[in-house]
């Protein structure tokens, strides 16, 4: 995974041979196939290895802030992009792209469906705890939220907005639609975070 990263960085998806990263992880081709497989399967394992380090800054939030958790996959994936972007953009930016044409294989669809899920039990664990109101469905709140972000996170991954602008207009646009949510007691305590947020965007 290290090495797939180090050339991913050197030269994006093209400099991702099953050669040379053989070469990078100092084993031999057989050996590389045998241990993970194809270049695809390579991919996914990157992959895993971003959606574990997601579920790991999930799981250190205590499940009584809910709200928090919402917040967690975009700063996740603020840092993980951050702390090494030059391998990171090239290869969310195929995975996106196979997204959106529907093209993506199963593991990383399952992979994302398991972030969705996160996201709809932070909702609901909201709604249990009267932050959010029921008007609707944890699933369809969850789905717009997840909607939101990779919204968001495909404009920086295309250069149409910055790392910083991918994680600002997310965290305000999730205040925006939570406050909308909110229940009559915490509606002006979100309105203020909702404020605060698009605030910092100008």
């Amino acid at each position: 995974i290290q090495a797939a990263k180090k050339l991913l960085a050197q030269g994006g998806m093209e400099a991702l041979s099953t050669r040379k990263l053989a070469e990078e992880a100092g084993l031999s081709v057989h050996t590389l196939y045998a241990l993970v497989g194809s270049k695809e399967e390579i991919l996914d394992a990157v992959m895993e290895d971003n959606h574990n380090r997601v579920l790991s800054d999930i799981l250190q939030i205590n499940e009584e802030h809910p709200i928090e958790q919402i917040f967690a996959i975009v700063d996740s994936t603020y840092s993980i992009i951050a702390e090494d972007s030059a391998a990171q953009k090239p290869l969310m930016r195929v995975l996106m792209t196979l997204y959106y044409e529907g093209n993506l294989n199963p593991r990383p669809w399952w992979l994302l469906a398991q972030e969705k899920g996160w996201m709809e039990s932070a909702v609901a664990e909201a709604i249990r705890r009267k932050l959010l109101r029921p008007d609707f469905p944890a699933s369809v709140i969850a789905d717009m939220l997840m909607k939101i972000y990779l919204a968001n996170l495909r404009d920086y991954l295309f250069d149409q907005a910055s790392l910083d602008a991918f994680h600002d207009t997310t965290i305000a646009e999730f205040w925006v639609c939570l406050m909308g949510l909110a229940t009559d007691e915490l509606r002006p305590v979100y309105l203020k975070r909702a404020k605060a947020a698009t605030k910092a965007l100008r």
